[in-house]
């Protein structure tokens, strides 16, 4: 994608890819450059906008999230992201929260969903969880086709441990068809709140599937890893050592699931080595 933008660098919605993949990587300061030049280009496209924003928050360039605050439209990820901003320069009330506070409640039953969600990821270390699912559950009946509200929906449901919820919410969005990742996230929340770790893992990796990058690989990954030793202490060694091998093959040196699964496959190894007639 790199050689693409070089050989075309005054494109923008290859220049807005190469920021997408970046921003999704975990490379932030890798995105900054093309997603500000994609906008530079359109400047009405707040696509490749939210995309530069989203580089900015990730990068904690909050003053300069702000400083840009007059080109945001509306009250989708772009309004979120100078939220964010806002709050973190200690702006209190957030013009950008009363925005959505305001929209929630509008006519526009797409602006208002929108609105809806943006609020309750905001607000969710601050609320109750009942006003978080019931942010989330307007959402998802102001805009019923959007599988994302939904999602959200059965994954909030089932962390606060409204199962039965949850699976409805899931089994309206399999008759839908739905195989997304926001999906996959959902069914593996639902798993774990019902304690089935062989179906959060096979969910996780569907997850990861759809969508491969630091963050599902992680998901995976810990779960992998916490299944694993959990085998080990069951004298499950077989198990355990395939679950964390697996863990060990989905991300790089820096990530902390590494060292931990690299840790007790060598626990297993030297107690394998230890036994009369071990090879």
């Amino acid at each position: 994608m790199h050689e693409e933008v070089i050989e075309d660098p005054c494109n923008p919605c290859l220049l807005y890819r190469l920021a997408c993949v970046c921003n999704r990587m975990e490379s932030p300061a890798d995105a900054l450059e093309p997603a500000l030049a994609a906008w530079g280009i359109e400047p009405d496209n707040q696509w490749y906008f939210a995309e530069y924003l989203r580089a900015l928050k990730n990068l904690d360039m909050y003053e300069e999230l702000v400083s840009d605050g007059d080109y945001v439209r509306g009250g989708g990820v772009c309004r979120y992201y100078l939220a964010v901003a806002e709050r973190e320069l200690g702006m209190c009330p957030s013009p950008s929260v009363e925005y959505l506070l305001t929209a929630s409640s509008c006519e526009d039953d797409s602006a208002a969903a929108d609105a809806c969600v943006w609020l309750a990821i905001l607000l969710q270390n601050e609320v109750d969880a009942d006003s978080i699912i019931f942010l989330f559950e307007t959402a998802a009946t102001l805009q019923p086709d959007e599988d994302f509200y939904r999602c959200v929906l059965a994954e909030k449901l089932a962390e606060n441990g409204e199962i039965e919820r949850s699976r409805e919410q899931l089994h309206l969005l399999r008759l839908e068809g739905s195989t997304g990742y926001s999906y996959w996230q959902a069914c593996a929340s639902l798993a774990e709140a019902e304690e089935d770790t062989d179906r959060r893992i096979w969910a996780l990796r569907r997850a990861r599937n759809d969508r491969i990058c630091p963050e599902s690989s992680r998901n995976l990954a810990w779960t992998l890893y916490f299944s694993g030793r959990d085998a080990l202490r069951d004298g499950d060694m077989l198990l355990s050592r395939e679950r964390l091998l697996e863990a060990a093959s989905l991300g790089d040196s820096s990530e902390m699931y590494i060292h931990k699964s690299d840790s007790l496959l060598e626990l297993i190894h030297e107690f394998e080595n230890s036994i009369p007639g071990s090879y």
